[in-house]
This record gives C-alpha cells, sequence and structure tokens, in this order.
C-alpha cells in the first residue's frame, strides 16, 4: 500500500485462513486505496445442511460478500470485471455523484447506456437549459439535446469535443459515458484526439464505450496512451463509471466502527445457554431461546409452558383470548412444517381440542422428538413480519440476516447479508436493501413501521451472537413491526448450540 506506483489493488481469491484479520487489514487499506477482488470457488455443492431458514439460505457466498463489504473491498464478478473496474479507479477521478450524461453518435448504443447507467446505481443528469441551448446551436435539428444527447451519425471531431465539453460544463453533470462507435466522415482516433485534453481539463470522470474492431485500434491507443478508460460495450462502460461511484459513496460513509448496545444481560443469557438441554439437532426448547433474545433487549410476548391440555386452557384464560399454541420441543424447529402451530384460539374448550390435535399431529410426523407440551401466547395482530438471523460461519464467525419474514422466506429470498457486529450504518444498509425493509417506510395502504426498532433489534441480535460463541444458528420469524413509535416482537426464535 506504501508504494506510489500502485494506484489499485487487484485480488484474486481461492480463500482466507483467517476471516477477522483479513477484514481488519483490508479495512485499513481499502481507506487509502481501492481493492478489487474475484473469489473463485462459488459452487454451493459442498456446503453443510443446516437447520434454519437463515442456515439455509447463508451460503459460503453470502459469507464472502459480507465480509467484502465490511472490509470496503469491490466484489467483481469476473475477470473481465477485475481489469475493467481497476483501469477506471486508476484513471479516473471519483464523480461527486450519480448524476450521468451520455453523449454518442448512435442512439442504439446510447438507450444501451441509459439501462446499463440504471442497473450500476447511477441516474441520468438533467442538462440545464444552458446546455440545451449551446447542443441547440451546435447540433442539426433532428439531433436529441437531452441526455442521452444523440448527435446522430453524421457527427464528427468537431461535434464530439464541443458536445462533450458542453456537458462536463453543466453543474449538474457528475460524469459522463461517451459512446463511439467510427464515424462515418473522420476516423476515431481524430474524435479520440480532440476529446483527451477536454477530458484532462475537466476534473470529471469519463468513460468512453470505443465500440469496433480494426476501426479503433489507433484510437484505443491513444486513450490509453492518455489514461481514459475505454471499452467495447455501453454497458461494460456504465459498469465502470457505477464502481467510480460505489468508490466514491464507500469514502464518504466508511462504516464506523460498532457501537455495543445498552441494556444487555450477558450474563443472563450465558446462564440460560449454560443450562439448557439441547434436542436432536441442537436446538433449545424455543421459550429459552425466547428468553435469550430477551436479555439482549429484544421484545418478547407473555407466555406459559403448558404441558397438559388442562394447563394449556388454564394459561390462556390468564394470558387472554385470542391466543397461539406452539408445540414445545427441542426436536421440532420447523413447527409449521409438522402441525405444531394452532393461530386464533377464543375459548378454553377450543385450546384443550387444539393441544390434543396439535400434540398426536406433531408426535405421527416427528415419533423421535421429545415433545414438552406446548407454548401459549397471546394472538398478536397487525404490524408487518420480517426475520432476523444469525448464522456462524466458520472463517468470518456470526453472519447476520435480514429479510421479509413468515414460512415463505427461502421462497422469496429477500435477505442480506452483514458480518457481526454491526454499526447502525451497516444494519440500516441491511433494511434498505431488501424490500420487506424498504415496506418498514409504508406501502400502498399499509402505514409506516417502527424501523428503528428493527435497527435496535439487529444491533442486538449481532452481540448476542458476539458475546456467546456457542451459538451456531439463531433466528427470529417473525419479528413483528408496529407502527411508527410501538417497537417490535420476537414472536418465535430458535436456536441452536454448536
Amino acid at each position: 500500500m506504501a508504494d506510489p506506483y500502485t494506484r489499485v489493488v487487484a485480488m484474486y481469491l481461492e480463500g482466507i485462513a483467517d476471516g477477522r484479520k483479513f477484514i481488519a487489514e483490508a479495512r485499513r487499506a481499502a481507506e487509502q486505496k481501492p481493492l478489487v477482488a474475484i473469489k473463485v470457488g462459488r459452487s454451493e455443492g459442498g456446503r453443510r445442511a443446516v437447520a434454519s431458514h437463515t442456515g439455509a439460505l447463508a451460503g459460503r457466498d453470502a459469507a464472502y460478500d459480507a465480509a467484502f463489504r465490511k472490509a470496503g473491498v469491490l466484489r467483481a464478478e469476473n475477470s473481465e470485471e477485475v481489469f475493467d473496474w481497476a483501469r477506471a479507479l486508476a484513471w479516473c477521478p471519483l464523480p461527486k455523484g450519480p448524476r450521468m450524461a451520455v453523449l454518442t453518435n448512435a442512439g442504439g448504443p446510447g438507450a444501451i447506456a441509459v439501462d446499463a447507467l440504471e442497473t450500476s446505481g447511477l441516474k441520468l443528469a438533467e442538462l440545464s437549459a444552458k446546455t440545451n441551448a449551446v447542443l441547440r446551436d451546435l447540433l442539426p435539428a433532428a439531433a436529441s439535446i437531452r441526455n442521452p444527447v444523440d448527435m446522430l451519425a453524421g457527427a464528427g471531431t468537431a461535434e464530439y469535443a464541443y458536445g462533450l465539453d458542453a456537458l462536463l460544463s453543466d453543474p449538474g453533470v457528475d460524469g459522463l459515458i461517451l459512446v463511439l462507435p467510427p464515424p462515418p466522415m473522420t476516423s476515431a482516433a481524430e474524435v479520440a484526439g480532440a476529446i483527451i485534453p477536454i477530458i484532462r481539463a475537466s476534473g470529471k470522470p469519463v468513460v468512453v464505450a470505443l465500440m469496433g474492431e480494426d476501426l479503433i485500434v489507433h484510437a484505443a491507443r491513444l486513450l490509453r496512451q492518455a489514461r481514459v478508460p475505454d471499452y467495447r460495450f455501453p454497458e461494460r462502460a456504465a459498469m465502470a463509471m457505477g464502481v467510480l461511484w460505489r468508490r466514491a459513496c464507500l469514502l464518504e460513509s466508511f462504516p464506523p466502527d460498532p457501537i455495543r448496545p445498552d441494556r444487555l444481560h450477558p450474563q443472563e443469557a450465558a446462564e440460560i445457554l449454560a443450562n439448557a438441554a439441547r434436542g436432536l439437532d441442537g436446538f433449545v426448547e424455543s421459550s429459552l431461546a425466547a428468553r435469550i433474545v430477551a436479555a439482549y433487549g429484544l421484545s418478547t410476548p407473555a407466555e406459559a409452558v403448558a404441558a397438559t391440555a388442562e394447563e394449556a386452557a388454564a394459561a390462556a384464560r390468564r394470558l387472554g383470548f385470542p391466543v397461539v399454541l406452539k408445540i414445545a420441543s427441542p426436536d421440532v424447529p420447523h413447527k409449521s412444517d409438522v402441525g405444531g402451530v394452532r393461530l386464533g384460539l377464543r375459548s378454553e374448550t377450543e385450546v384443550a381440542q387444539a393441544f390434543n390435535e396439535m400434540r398426536s399431529t406433531v408426535a405421527a410426523a416427528e415419533p423421535q422428538a421429545h415433545l414438552l407440551g406446548a407454548l401459549v401466547q397471546p394472538m398478536i395482530g397487525g404490524g408487518q413480519e420480517v426475520i432476523l438471523g444469525v448464522v456462524r460461519d466458520e472463517q468470518f464467525g456470526p453472519l447476520v440476516m435480514f429479510g421479509a419474514g413468515g414460512v415463505e422466506v427461502e421462497t422469496m429470498r429477500d435477505v442480506a447479508f452483514g458480518l457481526a457486529p454491526l454499526s447502525r450504518v451497516e444494519a440500516e444498509s441491511l433494511i434498505d436493501s431488501t424490500q420487506a425493509g424498504r415496506r418498514l417506510s409504508g406501502f400502498r395502504n399499509v402505514p409506516p413501521a417502527d424501523r428503528e426498532a428493527v435497527v435496535e433489534a439487529l444491533l442486538r441480535v449481532a452481540q448476542l451472537a458476539i458475546d456467546q460463541p456457542e451459538i451456531a444458528e439463531l433466528e427470529v420469524n417473525p419479528l413483528r413491526v408496529f407502527e411508527l413509535g410501538k417497537g417490535a416482537t420476537a414472536l418465535d426464535v430458535r436456536l441452536r448450540l454448536a
């Protein structure tokens, strides 16, 4: 990193021996220079079987994604991206914002560039009236002076030079993609020679989609000598510009160091874990799991464990109707899959009948399971359902998951992962990167939910996993999130010990 001639570090990775050390060292390096990495061996074929939704969704690749994000490493999907991105990061200034202009002499490639920009997290700039006036005077009447600017096929050296200068002079333009198929009336090399001084003087990033073969060889040589990145297709140019913006955002908001949440009771959680009986797959009974997350500040519903139908009916009377019955067994982590949940029970008779039916159904489905009875909880409705989870990665440590909750979480796959411990910035990023998280702000006729309560829950679950290393998997599904200021409640908790 101390070498003044090294502008970018590109990494080929097959594996990482010490994940936490890699993150610490890479993060320090990424604050100084861009790091681009490609990780090979992404197949899930060798992954071990896991019992929770979180474990099923958290493959090795998700762990590497989370590790690279935490360290500030830009992850490429293939070797072409590694070199495309490295050239842009080494040769271009970073954009001040995501607003991009596109200048072309061919409408089709220009439209392709626009689509690729949006995919890369960028957007089209709104051109000023002054810029539009300059372009109107410069270009023929049939040309499009709105962004993307299509100068038409007859555009030559002057049009490219003056059009580029006008766009880069616009204060609403943060960067530019120049699309250059060989012009019919001049050479691509002549255009390249005219635009290079303008690019150098602008202070804004410009990448060139130089399209063709034999007719662009000299132009490509000139651009590379001037350290202006050129790509054969608009999509590659747009992705290179996108990585420049990602790098700029990373430097602006490098995740701060995590702050330990308050009102935690790690000793209480440790004592519960030390005395908890494990099921066949290492799971503890769900009422104990709920007590553990409660010790870390998560809200859980009132509940009672009933060994008989009569005890269940009496507990329901105390808690208030309607109630929910859930099978109590460390050997049945996925209760609903085997008929181990009964909802909306409104009388003692219904509770007693549901208890006996549920116990018989689960016993038939899971004959090896040790059934303790049933967990009785008040029926809690309203709000939105999300999932929080943790699975311990052997290299990087606890991997935290957030996403859409409920029984179809694995089908929807609307989830995001981060490495514990989390900073507030990282927790908010996990939420914002999923549809379930964005819906917390309200959608259609659903009012905004208590997003802050979800952020707090993520921070606390992540800290729990750090403090209690014997936890192999932890899942809160669903976390019921109520309206603004009303908090969130962990309705069901699964916890497996290593």
